[in-house]
C-alpha cells in the first residue's frame, strides 16, 4: 500500500472516533442539567442564629414521632445565697435506744423474726421475746420479803376481823337507845377502815413477790414492745444471748428527719439572722430539699476552721443516708435576682456542658446552654440565656441532640 493512501485510512479513522465522542457528550449533558437542583444542593437541616447557637429545623411529622414535648418557662425570683458544703447527720432528738427490762435470755418472735439494720419498726410492735432469769441471791432476796409480806398479811386480816367484831358490837349497842355514844362508833369504824387499807396494801405486796418468782419459768416470758417507730441502724443483741437489766438491744432512729452540718468557709461572714437554706445531697442533682436552721456548733471544725451550722431538713428523699455529702446553699439578706428555672428533664450534656433546646419557631429549636450554678426545685435557676415566656423542650431534648448531630450538613462541631 502506497503512503498516501495510508495517510487517508488514518485520518478516517480519527474522524470516526472523535464523531462517537460527540454523540456521546451530546447525550450526557442534557440528562445532568435535568437533575433537580435540590439533589446537588440539599437544604441545611443545622444552622447557626445570630448569637451563634445551634439551631435544628424538625418538620411536624419528625417532632409527633418523637414524642416531643415543650414547657413555657416562667419568671423565678432567687435571693442572694452562699455555697457551703457539709454533710448529713442524724436528728439526736430522734434516736432511740431499747434497752431490757429484766435480766434474761432474748428469743426472737415466733415467726423467728428478729429485726436487722435498716429495718423499719413501727410503733407498739413487738420485736422479740425475753425469758426473765433470776440470780440465786436474787430468789433469796425475794423469798424472805414474801415471808414477811405474808407475816404482815396475817397480822392485818386479823387486825381487820377484830375491828370490825368491835365495830358492830359498839353500832348495835349505839343503836340500843345510845348505850355507847355516837363518838365510840366513828372510832371504831376509823380503826376498822384502817386496818381493811394495810391488809390490802400487804395482800398487793404478797402478790408482787408470789409473781415475780414465778416469772422465772417459761410460762412468764415478756414480749419486747417498741415505744417509738424507727429506723434499725445498730443491733447490739442477739436471740439465745444472756442479758443483764438495762442492756442495750437495738438502736433505733428516723432516717426521714436528717441534720445537715454544714460548715462555711473561712473568711465568709453570715449575718446571726440566718434562718434557712437550700440543701443538694451528693448525687441527687436537681432534688433541691429546703432547711431550718436549728442551732449553731459552738466548736469550730478542725478541717476546714470555719463555723458549723446545724440544719434541719424539711423534708427528705428516698436513700438519703447519715454521712452523705451535701452542698447548702445559705440565704442572705439583700436583693433577689430575676431569672428562669430550667426544668431537669430539659437538660442534655455535651463536651462537659449543660444544654437545654429552646422552640423558637414551629419547625426551629435552638441549643442554647445552661448555667449550673444554682440549683433550684426542680431544675436550675439561670438569668442568662433563657427568659420567660419561652418555649423550652422537656421530654425528646436527648433526641433532638442526636439529631442534629447526625445531620450530613452538620455546623462545626462543639468545641472545634
Amino acid at each position: 500500500m502506497n503512503k498516501p493512501l495510508r495517510i487517508l485510512i488514518t485520518c478516517s479513522a480519527i474522524a470516526f472516533c472523535g464523531l462517537l465522542v460527540a454523540i456521546f457528550l451530546q447525550r450526557k449533558i442534557p440528562a445532568e442539567q435535568n437533575k433537580p437542583e435540590s439533589a446537588s444542593k440539599p437544604s441545611p437541616r443545622v444552622s447557626r442564629t445570630a448569637d451563634g447557637d445551634p439551631q435544628l429545623t424538625l418538620d411536624k411529622a419528625a417532632q409527633e414521632h418523637a414524642g416531643l414535648k415543650t414547657k413555657v418557662l416562667s419568671a423565678q425570683t432567687l435571693r442572694p445565697e452562699i455555697l457551703a458544703y457539709g454533710r448529713l447527720e442524724e436528728d439526736p432528738s430522734q434516736s432511740f435506744i431499747l434497752r431490757s427490762p429484766v435480766a434474761g435470755i432474748l428469743h426472737s418472735r415466733q415467726d423467728g423474726g428478729w429485726p436487722g439494720i435498716g429495718e423499719k419498726v413501727a410503733s407498739g410492735k413487738a420485736i422479740g421475746i425475753i425469758e426473765p432469769r433470776f440470780m440465786p441471791t436474787d430468789r433469796i432476796a425475794l423469798s424472805g420479803q414474801l415471808a414477811t409480806a405474808r407475816s404482815e398479811l396475817n397480822a392485818s386480816t386479823a387486825e381487820v376481823t377484830a375491828a370490825s367484831a368491835s365495830y358492830e358490837r359498839l353500832r348495835i349497842l349505839n343503836a340500843d337507845r345510845k348505850n355507847v355514844s355516837d363518838r365510840a362508833v366513828e372510832e371504831a369504824q376509823a380503826r376498822l377502815q384502817g386496818a381493811e387499807a394495810r391488809l390490802k396494801g400487804a395482800t398487793d405486796t404478797v402478790s408482787l413477790l408470789e409473781s415475780s418468782l414465778r416469772s422465772a419459768g417459761p410460762a412468764e416470758r415478756m414480749p419486747l414492745v417498741m415505744p417509738r417507730e424507727g429506723d434499725v441502724v445498730e443491733v447490739m443483741a442477739q436471740p439465745g444471748e444472756s442479758i443483764e437489766s438495762g442492756s442495750p438491744i437495738l438502736r433505733l432512729t428516723r432516717l426521714d428527719r436528717l441534720l445537715a452540718r454544714v460548715d462555711v468557709p473561712v473568711g465568709q461572714h453570715i449575718p446571726a439572722g440566718v434562718s434557712n437554706a437550700r440543701i443538694l445531697p451528693v448525687g441527687y442533682d436537681d432534688q433541691v430539699i429546703p432547711a431550718v436552721r436549728v442551732a449553731l456548733s459552738v466548736t469550730i471544725d478542725p478541717k476546714t476552721q470555719g463555723q458549723s451550722f446545724l440544719f434541719r431538713l424539711v423534708e427528705s428523699r428516698f436513700g438519703l443516708r447519715p454521712g452523705l455529702s451535701v452542698t447548702a446553699f445559705l440565704s442572705l439578706p439583700g436583693a433577689s435576682r430575676q431569672g428562669v428555672v430550667i426544668p431537669g428533664a430539659a437538660v442534655v450534656r455535651l463536651a462537659g456542658k449543660a444544654y437545654a433546646y429552646i422552640q423558637t419557631e414551629s419547625d426551629k429549636f435552638v441549643r442554647k446552654e445552661v448555667p449550673m450554678m444554682d440549683p433550684a426545685a426542680g431544675g436550675y435557676f439561670t438569668p442568662d440565656n433563657f427568659a420567660p415566656g419561652q418555649r423550652i423542650v422537656v421530654v425528646g431534648a436527648q433526641m433532638l441532640l442526636s439529631e442534629e448531630f447526625k445531620s450530613p450538613t452538620q455546623v462545626d462541631q462543639e468545641g472545634s
